[in-house]
């Protein structure tokens, strides 16, 4: 009896130090070969605007790192801006977007006499601040007039109604590939296909007005990147949600589109965005970017699988449990590929795998709600058990007010102070889920009990 205790006691201390992260979408850790590249490249010192041998040295490295990249994009190297954050690249893709066009457009029309100009721009209500407030700054300052596309109950938009929000003074399309709450994915490339068309209807260019930015850090680990497959004039992906380092991220833009700087200095990335490029950081975003490509499919396949596990478990020990945004049907059976039976990746014991799926969600993502307990306490009370997880996005979980994504979904308010987020990675594993299930029917069973007692 006294050994049976001792071996209970020693599985809770074990279970107590024994961390669970699923907070992926608020940040990933750095992959051993993205670190193995940040440290093999942190010898290289140099400046890589600088002529010498030193300089060039990390020249020829920054320009490895910009190649890795396009390649993953399919685009040129030209066309790959390096920048310090996803909210960077997003910002200079909205504000450096209208600059351009008071550059070039608003000044040539004043001369014309026209001097009633307003730019219009379009994006969705569940889009990452890092869009949102650059994007409601020019609106508040009188210099833009802004369409805000609702989602439906599931967080997805309309296609046509973007297609009919577009007008002759449009300048921007701004849309998420995956949203970082609920990781529902928009139908991005039939978003880039009507832009098309409607320009075509107008005579306009590929590279005119409006342009078409997608927000893809959330998408890089499951998604593709094809811009040419997707129609996109401005894309953000951003290091750290990818497995590579933090303060390093990226803004594709399509070679003749019109981008104006909002920052000034040396003029690096040429004339884009100034500032010494951090060469290591660079490339260590560039090897995670090119690791994420080829794990892709096997852990789309195996995150899938996860996720209907977890969902199908938190389902049976709490009833009561809601879900956000739609999910993806997952059946059973060995993927077939050119009319032959693919080999299946392991997943753990899991035997079943993902045949013949659309995605309409990120494979890592779970939202959901248990009733009557506060996201704060939920996501302490788990932390104290071990797990990390959040409630929305984490460059806003210091706010107090619930999630506007949720909100947007049609749910009350009370309901957006309850949710928290779930999200897997490659470290996660099925006895990883059984311990998270039981840890958040423990917290439901106790919060409901003290709350009756």
């Amino acid at each position: 009896m006294v050994e049976l205790t001792y071996m209970k006691n020693l599985l809770q201390m074990w279970k107590k130090h024994h961390r669970v992260y699923m907070d992926y979408a608020g940040a990933t850790p750095v992959s051993a070969l993205s670190e193995a590249a940040l440290i093999e490249t942190m010898i290289t010192y140099g400046n890589a605007s600088g002529i010498h041998r030193e300089g060039v040295e990390a020249g020829v490295v920054l320009d490895r790192a910009r190649g890795m990249c396009a390649t993953v994009l399919n685009a040129h190297a030209y066309e790959i801006y390096f920048v310090s954050s996803g909210t960077e690249s997003c910002n200079l893709a909205v504000m450096g977007t209208y600059e351009g066009y008071k550059k070039h457009v608003v000044s040539s029309k004043q001369q014309e006499g026209d001097t009633d100009v307003l730019p219009h721009i379009i994006t969705t209500v569940i889009e990452h601040s890092a869009v949102l407030e650059p994007i409601r700054n020019l609106e508040r300052a009188g210099k833009v007039r802004v369409t805000y596309i609702p989602v439906d109950a599931s967080g997805i938009v309309k296609v046509q109604t973007i297609r009919e929000s577009l007008t002759e003074d449009t300048i921007l399309v701004s849309v998420m590939y995956a949203n970082n709450e609920i990781g529902t994915l928009q139908p991005v490339k039939e978003i880039g296909r009507a832009i098309e068309e409607w320009k075509k209807e107008h005579t306009r260019t590929h590279t005119a007005y409006p342009y078409y930015h997608i927000d893809a850090c959330q998408a890089a680990n499951y998604c593709n990147l094809d811009v040419v497959r997707l129609r996109v004039h401005l894309m953000t992906v951003n290091s750290s949600k990818c497995y590579g380092p933090k303060g390093i991220a990226l803004l594709y833009k399509r070679e003749g589109v019109r981008v104006e700087p909002i920052t000034y200095g040396g003029g690096q990335e040429r004339q884009l965005r100034s500032g010494t490029e951090a060469v290591p950081l660079c490339y260590a975003f560039g090897v995670a970017l090119r690791e994420a490509k080829e794990l892709q499919e096997r852990e789309v396949w195996r995150l899938q699988l996860l996720n209907d596990f977890c969902r199908t478990e938190l389902t049976k020990e709490i009833p009561s449990i809601t879900y956000y945004g739609v999910f993806d049907e997952v059946k059973h059976g060995k993927p077939v590929k050119d009319g032959e039976e693919q080999p299946l990746p392991r997943n753990d014991a899991m035997e079943s795998h993902i045949t013949g799926r659309t995605m309409k969600r990120l494979p890592n993502n779970i939202n959901c709600r248990v009733p009557g307990i506060s996201s704060e306490e939920m996501i302490l009370r788990l932390d104290a058990l071990g797990f990390a997880v959040s409630h929305k996005s984490a460059c806003a979980s210091s706010e107090t007010d619930g999630s506007y994504v949720i909100e947007a979904l049609g749910v009350d308010k009370k309901e957006a102070l309850e949710n928290i987020r779930i999200t897997f990675g490659r470290s996660t594993t099925k006895k990883d889920i059984e311990r998270l299930v039981e840890a958040m029917k423990e917290v439901g069973e106790k919060y409901t009990s003290r709350v009756n007692g």
